[in-house]
């Protein structure tokens, strides 16, 4: 997979968050705000609007998890082995 983010919609980076292991702490209008397992001090916030949420955003919620492109987007990863350490 190239470094190119995919478009992904709010309900799909709600899924994946989820699996990830993110809980959603509190939702402040149509901006979401999530628990992160890896970086406990990182609050992960996405604005939950109709569409697609734009690249640069999931770009920037893949480094607050501290997550590589190939990790957040691999569907067998969950992320057991990060918490673990």
């Amino acid at each position: 997979m190239g470094s190119q983010y995919p478009m992904l919609s709010g309900l799909k980076l709600d899924r994946r968050l989820r699996e990830l292991g993110c809980e959603l702490i509190r939702q402040s209008g149509s901006h979401k705000h999530y628990s992160n397992p890896f970086h406990h001090e990182r609050i992960i916030t996405f604005p939950d609007h109709p569409g697609d949420v734009p690249r640069m955003v999931i770009e920037a919620i893949v480094k607050a998890l501290g997550l590589t492109h190939e990790q957040f987007f691999d569907p067998n990863f969950k992320g057991e082995r990060m918490r673990s350490n």
